[in-house]
């Protein structure tokens, strides 16, 4: 395309009303949106960390009894064994509590956007 049909474009772009007209809050809802958006990486980016330091605490706790006396970390692994379910329905119910608190109520109870002033108030 040559620069004068680019020119004509834009001048014909300039002179046009266009056919769709924004909210006046649009602004504000595109910037809580991202802000919720960049929030929302946060906290679960928090919630991986934190779990990763909890699995490491508990990787290190079990090297340092196995170091210590190796008949603790074996009967704490029958005992593991033994009632399997129970200590993964304890896990599973302990990390949805961390889950749910660093980030699905973060993001739950977040300020919602103000609605702009009325005309005339």
């Amino acid at each position: 395309m040559s620069n004068e049909g680019i020119e004509n474009i834009i001048e014909k772009s300039f002179r046009t009303e266009p056919d769709f007209h924004l909210p006046a809050d649009f602004a504000q809802k595109v910037t809580f949106s991202v802000v919720r958006r960049e929030q929302w990486k946060t906290d679960l980016r928090e919630y991986l960390s934190l779990t990763a330091v909890f699995v490491f605490l508990l990787a290190a706790a079990a090297g340092t009894y196995y170091l210590i006396d190796k008949t603790i970390l074996t009967q704490i692994f029958s005992f593991v064994s033994r009632n399997v379910l129970q200590v993964v329905l304890v896990a599973f119910i302990l990390n949805f509590i961390l889950f749910a608190d660093r980030v699905l109520l973060r993001l739950l109870f977040r300020s919602l956007p103000h609605p702009p002033p009325k005309e005339g108030s």
